[in-house]
């Protein structure tokens, strides 16, 4: 028989190994037990958008930047100073002493602007948006030995746009109701310039919706250097068909009625307008943009006034037809009105007049007063070009199978250029420099930024510093401060407490690669996957899409709310995210972006049934739950991408937000330039219309699509027409409308709408993935 034995008995050490190997098993990963995303701390407590920098201003020299600043002590907007390499701030102008008596309060500024010799400020505040930017306020001039505050005008008179001082200072000039006006500054006697000025009828000096919205142009007036003439735009929008959006959030419904061109339709008029200061004359050019019947000329999209050529200021301006596809640029004397083109660009598809993705410009004046630097993809891909004053092409500046996507400006002492490219990948943005002084054929960039990802530069008006705003698509973004060298003088914000609290969470971690095209060409891609994936398993797979023209959806850089949003859906579902760069999209030159012109809504769900399908053989993806989901171009591409093609074999479920539809439907300048006139293009518009082709939509995939009812851009009308499609085609479906929301979902009064709209996805997402 064995006898019991007591613990007393047992060898100590024994004893602590029992006791050990009872207790659960720690390491030093275990103990930091990792969080899972909330879907409330992305839409409700905004815990990963992180700060940015404050950026503002660049002196003339140095590594100092002017900002303003409101102060909650004083309750007033200052205007600071701050030396980013000693890091000192100083109060430049104390905003508690900028009291209005026209309003009998302190005035916060939104925006500034110094006269030619700094003795003035232009201060800018309580703005109201006309369409996408608050672009109409009120002006004072503020002296600034004095202390002077003085509005420009009175504003019982209404708001004043885009305001700016005469070069001489003598003068403001500004825009109000449609009409053009100057005030002396020694007198502060107002004069109205132009009287036409008349709601749904003339625009002088401002643009219409339209151009805001395509063209990037709001601004439509500008001074002589010599302050003797006004060049300004002129609209006629009489003849174009008006759009009403029914708000329905009120007691009463309210209307709002704008001129919209549609395809095909009627466009502003437009021609080019001179003051003579001294007469008071107006007088126009004769550029075949007004009053014609012809589409041989159509568009101004751009105005101003050239350096001086051979002892005289000119107004140059582009002019483009209908198409899009013929841009000049034009110079005219204001003396005789008289002018020559001084460069062509053709295409047989379309010319970009200004970069969508970064809004850069078409042409840049150099400020050696010899030069301007063009920017165009006529050889296949994006470069610049450089030409003097007259029009003469001295050299193309770079080249390669690269696209450059951001200009910065000519260091006149170095005699370097400097750009932002997509030279090492189109995924990447790096600043880059080249001589100017010598043919470049053979002569490779100089590549200034080193980490990979994007970086986003401002560069210092001396051009001996920068600030880098970076991130890759797995890291928040940090500025720093370099010099032009690339040598780092001091990081400005390091985002390290967002860095720190994305370290408390199992975030599963981006993985580019890519993928076929319809055709086999590689496209790019990125696929999100759990943390713990396994192989083994079986995974439901759901993509974001975008799809359209001037945009890129793979790109390595952070994003602190969709990409937050794709790694909760991962975290939280054991789903996998993915993204393709369908043919159409940017960033890898002019023959990809424009593989589908005139047929929009074809190749772009093509390729991303192709992506889908190739990754529905993966061993690790369940086919038979594969779902796509877009905003704008995005929800449009999702729709076609089910309906189109191989789609509805291939998609169980989607999400479209504020679906464009049929392009017959949208405005012309952005429809026309990828799809012409549907005069033209009848058959392209059919195949790139969802309502054809919703009747495709299979018994076994659900789509869900949301609209705001006061969207300006793609218009609620637009998914009114597909969903009538999809009833008459005895077709199931869900949709949410957001009351009063425009095309972000902004203006429904509901602070809490981004957490509604998510979470309604996210039900979505779950129930088609069960």
């Amino acid at each position: 028989m064995r006898v019991k034995q007591s613990w007393y008995g047992i060898n100590p050490f024994l004893v602590l190994i029992f006791v050990l190997l009872m207790l659960p098993y720690k390491n030093n990963a275990q103990e930091e037990v990792k969080k899972t995303l909330r879907l409330e701390e992305l839409t409700e407590e905004f815990k990963f958008f992180g700060r940015a920098f404050r950026g503002g201003t660049w002196a003339e020299e140095g590594p100092i930047i002017y900002y303003t600043e409101f102060n909650r002590e004083t309750n007033a907007t200052d205007i600071m100073v701050y030396n980013l390499e000693e890091d000192e701030t100083d109060v430049y102008l104390d905003g508690s002493s900028l009291y209005a008596e026209d309003v009998d309060r302190v005035i916060n500024i939104e925006n500034y602007e110094y006269n030619h010799d700094k003795t003035k400020l232009l201060l800018y505040t309580d703005s109201a948006p006309v369409w996408r930017f608050n672009t109409q306020g009120y002006y004072y001039v503020y002296e600034i030995e004095t202390g002077k505050l003085t509005p420009i005008s009175s504003r019982d008179k209404g708001y004043q746009l885009f305001a700016k001082f005469s070069p001489d200072s003598k003068y403001v000039g500004f825009v109000r109701g449609r009409n053009l006006f100057i005030v002396d500054l020694e007198t502060m006697k107002e004069t109205q310039l132009t009287n036409d000025g008349s709601e749904n009828a003339i625009i002088n000096g401002t643009t219409d919706w339209e151009y805001e919205e395509e063209f990037n142009i709001r601004d439509g007036w500008y001074w002589s250097p010599d302050s003797k003439y006004i060049a300004f735009l002129q609209f006629d929008e009489s003849a174009v068909s008006e759009f009403t959006l029914l708000n329905l959030l009120g007691y009463k419904p309210e209307t709002t009625t704008f001129k919209f061109p549609f395809a095909g339709e009627a466009n502003s008029e437009i021609r080019v307008g001179i003051v003579d200061l001294q007469s008071k004359k107006i007088s126009y050019f004769d550029t075949g943009t007004w009053k014609t019947a012809s589409d041989e000329f159509e568009y101004i999209p751009g105005l101003g006034w050239t350096p001086d050529i051979n002892g005289k200021s000119l107004v140059w301006f582009f002019r483009i037809n209908r198409d899009q596809n013929d841009l000049q640029l034009l110079y005219g004397d204001p003396a005789t009105m008289s002018f020559e083109v001084i460069v062509e660009e053709k295409s047989g598809t379309w010319v970009d007049v200004e970069n969508f993705a970064s809004q850069d410009e078409k042409m840049t004046f150099l400020d050696d007063d010899k030069h301007f630097i063009w920017r165009s993809d006529q050889d296949g891909w994006n470069h610049l070009y450089l030409y003097t004053n007259e029009g003469e092409l001295v050299d193309q500046l770079t080249y390669g199978e690269w696209e450059v996507t951001r200009f910065y400006g000519y260091d006149q002492e170095s005699g370097y250029i400097y750009f932002n490219a997509t030279m090492d990948s189109p995924m990447e943005r790096h600043l880059y420099r080249v001589p100017i002084n010598q043919k470049n054929i053979n002569v490779t960039p100089e590549r200034i930024t080193i980490d990979p990802g994007t970086h986003n530069i401002s560069l210092s008006k001396d051009f001996e510093y920068f600030i880098d705003n970076y991130s890759n698509i797995n890291t928040p973004r940090t500025t720093t401060l370099y010099d032009i060298g690339g040598k780092l003088i001091k990081v400005l914000e390091d985002n390290a407490d967002l860095k720190n609290l994305i370290k408390e969470y199992d975030l599963p971690q981006y993985e580019f690669t890519t993928v076929p095209a319809a055709d086999g060409t590689p496209l790019n891609a990125f696929m999100l996957k759990p943390s713990d994936f396994d192989p083994s398993k079986k995974y439901a797979l759901f993509i974001t899409t975008y799809g359209g023209p001037g945009v890129q959806t793979v790109l390595d850089a952070w994003d602190g709310f969709f990409g937050i949003f794709h790694s909760y859906l991962v975290q939280n579902y054991d789903i996998i995210v993915a993204a393709v760069d369908n043919r159409g999209s940017t960033g890898r030159g002019k023959a990809f972006a424009s593989a589908n012109y005139k047929n929009l809504g074809t190749l772009e769900p093509q390729d991303q049934i192709s992506a889908a399908n190739y990754w529905g053989r993966l061993p690790y993806i369940d086919e038979t739950k594969m779902g796509i989901w877009g905003w704008s171009y995005g929800g449009y591409n999702t729709i076609q991408s089910m309906c189109k093609y191989g789609g509805p074999e291939t998609f169980k479920f989607g999400i479209a937000i504020a679906p464009g539809g049929d392009f017959r439907l949208y405005d012309a300048i952005y429809t026309e330039r990828y799809m012409s006139l549907p005069q033209k293009n009848e058959e392209g518009y059919n195949e790139g219309d969802p309502s054809n082709f919703v009747k495709n939509l299979g018994d076994n995939q659900n789509l869900l699509i949301v609209h705001g009812d006061m969207d300006d851009n793609a218009h609620f009308q637009m998914t009114v027409h597909i969903i009538s499609a999809l009833q008459k085609a005895k077709k199931q479906f869900s949709l949410m409308i957001y009351p009063g929301g425009n095309h972000g979902l902004r203006g429904t009064g509901n602070r809490f709408v981004f957490s509604h709209l998510m979470r309604m996805m996210t039900n979505f997402i779950e129930d088609n993935i069960k």
